[in-house]
């Protein structure tokens, strides 16, 4: 079985709940770009095996998880402090961004040697979609690798086909498979900052 690269040039148990109808409804929110690979697999490693398991992770995917999660565990420390020494969050906060800088630089450099390019997905905090010439039947699921820019928060994602290339929109579209509370934060966090990266584009100077 091998991993998928897409870019823009290519156009428990098997009874795995994707959500309602409303939330298909709801998939698409926001157009963005972002770097994506994927397997096929089968129904029955959800909910058993992570996600992450089914590829040759790269160190760097590796890092960008770890720093996410890093973060995600000392949020609230880190806001009790501030709120304690004004001074200490500061410094405390730019010592997290240059790390992130430092990361990210990283990100890039690795993306560039493995020659993985964005690519124009349609994202939502429930699913996905994107432009692949590989046949992904309706029904099936998949495992993936996200990496969401400009942050390169790197995410591993289960997903069931819920259309191949769809006629609205040409993109095969992907439900969201189990998606922890954690991710779909993370999720809704981007979509809101990509929302207000359009809105400054769209306002007049």
């Amino acid at each position: 079985m091998t991993d998928k690269t897409t870019d823009d040039s290519t156009p428990e148990n098997n009874n795995v709940t994707i959500g309602t109808d409303q939330d298909r409804r709801e998939y698409f929110r926001v157009a963005d770009r972002a770097i994506l690979r994927y397997k096929p697999v089968a129904a029955d490693a959800i909910g058993y095996t992570p996600a992450e398991r089914h590829f040759d992770n790269s160190e760097i995917f590796e890092l960008l998880r770890d720093l996410r999660q890093i973060d995600q565990e000392h949020n609230t420390v880190l806001r009790g402090l501030a709120e304690q020494n004004r001074e200490l969050g500061v410094y405390l906060k730019s010592m997290n961004r240059k790390i992130e800088l430092v990361a990210n630089a990283l990100a890039v450099v690795d993306q560039t040697q493995q020659k993985q390019i964005p690519q124009t997905v349609s994202i939502s905090e429930t699913g996905i979609a994107f432009k692949t010439e590989d046949d992904l039947l309706p029904g099936s699921f998949i495992a993936m690798e996200l990496i969401l820019l400009p942050s390169h928060t790197a995410l591993a994602l289960y997903g069931e086909v819920l259309a191949q290339r769809d006629q609205s929109t040409g993109l095969t579209v992907i439900s969201f498979v189990r998606l922890r509370d954690s991710d779909r934060q993370v999720m809704a966090r981007h979509i809101l900052q990509v929302q207000i990266a359009a809105k400054k584009q769209n306002q007049p100077l």
